[in-house]
């Protein structure tokens, strides 16, 4: 008889060996007195990270090699088919987790048979959590249709949100829902691709369950690129943000909204992921984690490409600016002025840096 199994970890690795153990020793130290399972993917690394897994003798651990580096996309994939559990949870190999964060959550997913289980995450930069005291809701919260609607309805109208439904790691998602509706992550993508695999989920969520307690810790690295930066310098295409869009009309089609509101929320989406990509990787450049000149070239094709496509004329005249973004920027786009946006850009992310340092 096959031993049944209540979560399955999913830990995609690329060139990880600082931090391989220590996720590890995490993992095999959990409270949880249920079966669990540790899926590792290799993906294609070229240091000693697969061999300091393989030093790990534990019948939890599962180790699986790709033949090169196909993303994190391609590593979760394949790690959800090789995944035998009644839920899946989705770790980041260079973030860390509370020893009770399995026990925690399933126990809570239990009681009154969750599709989805969340908790909070601290945001650490510089050994300080920036996010102390700092939480999604007031208080444990559980989630119906009707409020995850709503969710859904509210997700692109605050750019400061860090949080929430939508993230994809330190939580537990029932597997049968992955399995069976075919849910896979869009390995084209290097950057959102885990908002795009949970706008596919998040339909055939019927119960969820917020749990405020900072379980999940997620690591700011000053010198590292965020992915958005590594997405572009690899060849990030301008139209995987309309894929995004699509996508994300489509989700909300399944869920019954009407087309002119999914329509309203898509383009919506399309302008504020835009917006934040620009943000993003002008942050990276202001603090010296590219090349400058070759980051100034990607930026002006980037910008170049958004002020031209007719698609960004027609949703921008409609997009709702949020109290808690820039006022310019969203102007220098309809008015496809790239000298503008480039300014506002740098300037919007100078402030976001300074909000952030104001925090440690």
């Amino acid at each position: 008889m096959t031993e049944h199994v209540c979560i399955s970890v999913i830990v995609p690795f690329y060139n990880a060996q600082l931090h391989i153990q220590k996720c590890i020793d995490l993992l095999l130290n959990q409270d949880f007195k249920n079966t669990f399972e540790i899926i590792m993917v290799d993906d294609g690394s070229t240091d000693n990270s697969k061999k300091i897994v393989l030093q790990n003798e534990d019948k939890k651990i599962r180790s699986y090699s790709l033949e090169k580096n196909y993303g994190p996309s391609a590593a979760r994939n394949f790690g959800i088919k090789k995944s035998k559990g009644q839920y899946i949870f989705f770790l980041d190999v260079d973030d860390t987790v509370d020893l009770n964060i399995l026990s925690v959550m399933y126990n809570k997913a239990i009681e009154n048979d969750y599709d989805l289980i969340f908790c909070e995450r601290r945001y650490i930069e510089n050994f300080k959590n920036t996010k102390e005291d700092v939480y999604a809701y007031p208080a444990d919260k559980h989630f119906e249709k009707p409020e995850i609607n709503k969710e859904m309805k509210i997700r692109f109208y605050d750019p400061l949100l860090l949080f929430g439904l939508f993230d994809l790691t330190g939580r537990l998602i029932r597997r049968s829902i992955i399995i069976d509706n075919k849910i896979f992550f869009e390995e084209r993508l290097r950057y959102l691709e885990d908002e795009f695999f949970m706008w596919e989920v998040m339909p055939s969520i019927k119960k969820a369950a917020y749990i405020r307690k900072q379980l999940y810790s997620f690591y700011v690295h000053p010198n590292v690129n965020t992915a958005l930066s590594e997405g572009l310098v690899r060849g990030f295409n301008f139209s995987n943000f309309k894929l995004i869009k699509n996508h994300i009309g489509e989700c909300l089609n399944r869920q019954e909204f009407s087309f002119k509101t999914s329509q309203k929320i898509a383009d919506q989406a399309f302008i504020f992921y835009i917006i934040s990509s620009l943000i993003s990787f002008s942050r990276s450049m202001l603090l010296g984690k590219l090349d400058i000149s070759k980051s100034i070239k990607i930026r002006k094709k980037l910008i170049s490409d958004i002020i031209s496509d007719t698609e960004v004329a027609k949703s921008i005249k409609n997009y709702v600016r949020s109290d808690k973004e820039s006022f310019w920027i969203p102007k220098a786009i309809k008015w496809r002025s790239s000298r503008l946006l480039e300014f506002v850009c740098d300037l919007r992310a100078k402030e976001i840096i300074k909000i952030r340092r104001k925090n440690l």
